[in-house]
C-alpha cells in the first residue's frame, strides 16, 4: 500500500494544514518537485540569481552553475582542512569518529576532514620534567609541598625529600588512550615509589651514603607501575634535589651530622697512623730478624773457628810438649801485659833510668 494512501496519520512528511473548510484525513504530501523548485529559487537568491518567481527561466543554467562552483569551492575548502603538519619532534595520532585509525610521523600530512577525523599531535623525543615535594616557579622563586616530601624511614624518622622526574613518550598511542591525564599519573607514580623505597631505608643512608640507590630504586619502581598501566611513558631520570630533616628538628640532625663527621675524621686519622706505623714495625721487626739470623751466624763461625784452633794447638801440643807449653804461656801474657797500665822496671837498671810520671793517668799508674 503506498504511504499516501496511509489512513493512519503515518505521513513521513508530517501533515499539511488545510483549509478552514478542508478534511485533516484527506492530507496530502508536498509535491517533491515543488520542494525542489523552492530550494532553487532560494539559492538562486542566495547567489544572487533572480527573484524566483519563474520569470527568469534563461537564467536557471547560469544559477545551476554558480551553485555548482560554490560547492564545488566549499568542498575543496572543507578537503583542504585536513591538511596537517607534524614537527621533528612530534607523532599524530589520527582518530576517525573517535577511533585510533593511524599513526603518522614529522611532515606534512593529510586526514579526512572534521568531523570525519581528527589528529592528536605529541612530542615524543622532547624530556618533559615533574617536580615532587616543591613547586618551581622560576627566578629563584621555589615552593615547598610538604604533604609530598614528608616521608618515614624504615627506623620510623621523617625526612623532607624532594626530586625530579623526567620521562618521555614511548608509545603514543597507549599515551593518548590508555592514562587520562600522564602528569598526574606519573606524580602519584613517583610519589607512591619513593615512599616505598624511603620505607626500607634507614634515615642515615638516605641523608648520606644511599641517595644514588635511592633514586635508581625509585626509577625502576616508577617504570614498573607505569608498565603495568600500558601508560606508553619511559622514565629517563629520577634525581633527589633536596633531602634533609624536618626543619623543626634541622639543627639536632646538624649536631649528629657534625658529630659524624668528627668520628669519622678520627677514624681516617688513626687509620692514617696505623699506615705510617705498620710498615715501619714490620721493617724493624724484619731488620730484628736478620741482625738475629746474622749474630747466630756469627757466633757459630767464631765457635766452629775456635774450636779448630784448639785442635790445631792440641795437634801442636802433642808433637812438641814444652815448646807448645811455652809458647801459649808468652802469648797469654802479652796480651794482658799489653792492657796493664804498671810500668816495671828492672831494679838493677832503675838507677840508669829517668823516672817518668804520667800526670794524666795518675790515679792508674803505680810505681814502685
Amino acid at each position: 500500500m503506498p504511504w499516501n494512501q496511509d489512513n493512519n496519520n503515518n505521513n513521513p512528511w508530517g501533515q499539511r494544514p488545510t483549509g478552514s473548510g478542508g478534511n485533516r484525513n484527506q492530507q496530502t504530501p508536498p509535491d517533491l518537485d515543488e520542494v525542489i523548485k523552492r530550494l532553487q529559487e532560494r539559492l538562486s537568491k542566495l547567489f544572487g540569481g533572480g527573484s524566483g518567481n519563474g520569470q527568469d527561466g534563461g537564467n536557471a543554467p547560469l544559477n545551476k552553475g554558480l551553485i555548482t562552483t560554490g560547492l564545488g569551492i566549499g568542498l575543496l575548502i572543507w578537503a583542504g582542512s585536513g591538511l596537517y603538519t607534524v614537527a621533528a619532534d612530534e607523532e599524530a595520532v589520527v582518530l576517525r569518529f573517535g577511533q585510533h585509525y593511524s599513526t603518522t610521523g614529522p611532515g606534512l600530512n593529510w586526514h579526512l576532514p572534521y568531523p570525519l577525523e581528527t589528529v592528536e599531535k605529541v612530542p615524543v623525543t622532547s624530556v618533559q620534567r615533574l617536580t615532587i615535594g616543591f613547586r618551581d616557579f622560576g627566578e629563584d622563586r621555589i615552593r615547598k609541598v610538604l604533604q609530598e616530601s614528608l616521608m618515614l624511614t624504615q627506623d620510623e624518622n621523617i625526612v623532607d625529600i624532594s626530586f625530579i622526574v623526567q620521562y618521555k613518550v614511548s608509545n603514543i598511542e597507549n599515551y593518548l588512550f590508555n592514562i587520562d591525564n600522564a602528569t598526574k599519573t606519573v606524580r602519584d607514580a613517583a610519589e607512591s615509589s619513593i615512599r616505598e623505597v624511603i620505607g626500607r631505608t634507614l634515615v642515615d643512608d638516605v641523608l648520606t651514603s644511599k641517595k644514588a640507590e635511592v633514586e635508581v630504586e625509585t626509577q625502576q619502581l616508577i617504570q614498573s607501575i607505569l608498565d603495568a598501566y600500558d601508560a606508553g611513558i619511559s622514565i629517563t631520570t629520577v634525581k633527589l634535589q633536596d633531602v634533609q630533616p624536618p626543619e623543626r628538628v634541622i639543627q639536632e640532625f646538624k649536631d649528629v651530622a657534625s658529630a659524624r663527621e668528627d668520628r669519622e675524621r678520627a677514624k681516617n686519622e688513626a687509620q692514617a697512623y696505623a699506615n705510617d706505623i705498620t710498615p715501619k714495625a714490620r721493617g724493624e721487626a724484619k731488620k730484628m730478624v736478620l741482625d738475629a739470623e746474622g749474630y747466630e751466624k756469627e757466633v757459630v763461625d767464631r765457635a766452629k773457628g775456635q774450636a779448630d784452633r784448639f785442635s790445631q794447638m792440641l795437634h801442636a801440643y802433642k808433637q812438641a810438649p814444652e815448646v807448645t807449653r811455652k809458647r801459649l804461656y808468652l802469648d797469654t801474657m802479652q796480651e794482658v801485659m799489653a792492657k796493664a797500665d804498671k810500668v816495671v822496671i828492672d831494679k838493677q837498671v832503675s838507677g840508669q833510668v829517668l823516672p817518668y810520671l804520667p800526670l794524666d793517668k795518675a790515679n792508674k799508674v803505680e810505681v814502685k
